[in-house]
């Protein structure tokens, strides 16, 4: 992975060098923090995430790859920032601040998530707003997001007009006959970014139904928009990485920060391509 550090002590002084380069990336000239990222992976939407952080972020930070065979985790940081599942899981010290982007998290002390889902009033509007005769939504989910989510989006469903039918499922092979139980009694279908539910058959069935059956799927992100789903309202990678910089930043320095935090800019983006062959009810 391009510009990312790992701490070993058998490293080459060359190495280290690099190292001690990276740890005054920032500006300011400060003195190393005791801040570690660590992200699952180095290409796909972590390493756009990652980007953005490092622009945003403003103290310094040792950085590690988690899928590198040679990973170890860090030991002598006060604070974390984990970028995606495999990252949040790993065993940090106890009494770590850790913010989590791109992954469910635990609700652990001095955990705090970068959510993976929008605010659920501003989610209400925008799929109210593209498909105006919505009065029935259903929201498949397994773990994430967390009740307290769930309960809030179902009060703005409320004031909307809109029924949200939660729909808590064992695994993704509960699709088919879930959704022959709700046909006729939805008008469209959310599936919540819960990796749990989400692989290639899963996807398959969902956006094969939504258009041969004329209702709605909305997708947790756009990448499943351009394979079959009928619309996104999330934020860019890029934003949650820009969140993650700003909340860390905000509790190295001693500062309040909520428990979850919700990227800025959400774009409600639609597949036009299918629209029409789906016949699906929203505005063209």
């Amino acid at each position: 992975m391009s510009n990312t550090v790992k701490r070993d002590r058998n490293s080459t002084p060359a190495l280290l060098a690099a190292a001690g380069a990276l740890l005054l990336f920032t500006a300011g000239g400060l003195p190393a923090a005791d801040l570690a990222t660590v992200v699952s992976s180095d290409s796909g939407p972590y390493s756009e995430a990652l980007e953005a952080f490092k622009a945003a972020l403003r103290i310094p930070s040792d950085f590690y790859d988690a899928s590198s065979p040679d990973f170890t985790p860090p030991e002598d940081a006060t604070h974390v920032v984990a970028f995606g599942a495999r990252a949040a899981a790993v065993a940090y010290p106890p009494g770590t601040h850790l913010v989590c982007a791109l992954a469910p998290v635990n609700g652990r002390s001095r955990w705090h998530e970068i959510s993976m889902v929008p605010p659920p009033a501003e989610a209400v509007a925008a799929f109210k707003g593209l498909q105006p005769g919505l009065k029935r939504l259903a929201v498949f989910w397994a773990a994430y997001p967390a009740e307290a989510y769930l309960d809030e989006l179902r009060k703005e469903g409320e004031k909307a007009g809109i029924t949200v039918i939660l729909t808590k499922l064992k695994g993704p092979d509960s699709f088919p006959e879930r959704l022959r139980r709700l046909m006729g009694k939805m008008d469209a279908f959310w599936l919540m970014p819960d990796p749990v539910l989400i692989n290639k058959n899963s996807l398959m069935v969902l956006a094969s139904f939504s258009c041969a059956n004329s209702i709605p799927f909305y997708a947790p992100t756009y990448a499943l928009v351009q394979n079959g789903a009928t619309a996104s309202f999330s934020s860019d990678f890029s934003e949650s990485g820009t969140a993650a910089a700003k909340a860390i930043t905000n509790i190295y320095k001693g500062g309040e920060q909520p428990r979850i935090t919700y990227p800025e800019n959400p774009l409600l983006r639609v597949n036009s391509e299918l629209a029409v062959k789906c016949n699906w009810p929203i505005r063209k």
